[in-house]
């Protein structure tokens, strides 16, 4: 059987190049990343000054470093990597607990992406699909990461929701939200009734890291029948869980970390 030939490298691949030499060597100069890259000068300096230019690359002295927007994403993907490290098993001891669906959210734009989910042992149960994208202002897990957020940077964030209504039940009032994330942020969990999927209810609250950024949310969902007639306080363990989490990660004074 004939070997399949591999598609010619683009310059996106030529990019990506560059920043992992960069990422091992730590700097470089354009004739080193010629060679390491292995296509032309003209090549690389394309490539170099669209970097730059996104802030991916720096350069002084007549090295190539790594830039500012490489460090944030670094760091933002370290956060994730803690919290993916930190938080299973209690998110999975959370869902057999309670017999319901617990999920672990991050921030992706203006939505939160689910990167962890564990179903309880419930027959029927509320389906959160790892990967899937949520509203921040129409569940418990956006509000939740909403309430982590420094006021100033929830207030930006909130300004330019697009406040899409899911069901009848969807707040899609900015003040009535903020009211919403401020009791979140004053209690410890955020709530949400029928907001995004009719029929469930759903609590969430934030974990925060080491320096006190709220770096994820977890929830936990369930049939709103089977929720509103349980004994066990939804809320205050969803909190409990994600202090736990936080305190995991190095964080200290997670009930008010912003205080509203």
């Amino acid at each position: 059987m004939t070997p399949r030939a591999e598609p010619p490298k683009g310059a996106l691949d030529r990019a990506l190049e560059i920043l992992e030499v960069l990422t091992m060597r730590g700097k470089a100069t354009t004739t080193e990343l010629v060679e390491a890259v292995g296509v032309s000068r003209s090549a690389v300096y394309r490539l170099v000054e669209r970097l730059e230019t996104a802030e991916y690359l720096t350069q002084a002295d007549g090295h190539w470093r790594l830039g500012p927007a490489a460090a944030r994403m670094a760091m933002a993907a370290g956060r994730n990597m803690d919290v993916l490290t930190v938080a299973p098993p209690m998110l999975r001891d959370l869902a057999e607990r309670t017999g319901e669906t617990v999920s672990l959210g991050v921030l992706s734009g203006d939505e939160i992406v689910f990167v962890f989910r564990e179903i309880g042992h419930q027959a029927v149960h509320v389906r959160s699909e790892l990967g899937a994208r949520r509203p921040l202002h129409a569940t418990s897990v956006g509000k939740a990461f909403l309430a982590g957020l420094a006021p100033d940077r929830c207030e930006e964030t909130v300004a330019h929701l697009a406040m899409e209504a899911y069901t009848k039940a969807t707040e899609t009032d900015r003040d009535r939200l903020r009211d919403a994330v401020g009791e979140a942020r004053r209690r410890g969990w955020s709530e949400e009734h029928g907001e995004f999927d009719a029929g469930s209810t759903c609590f969430g609250a934030p974990v925060f890291d080491q320096s006190g950024t709220v770096t994820a949310a977890i929830s936990i969902a369930g049939p709103t029948h089977r929720m509103d007639a349980a004994r066990e306080p939804f809320g205050p363990l969803v909190a409990e869980t994600a202090a736990a989490i936080s305190r995991r990660l190095g964080h200290s004074d997670w009930a008010t970390p912003h205080p509203a």
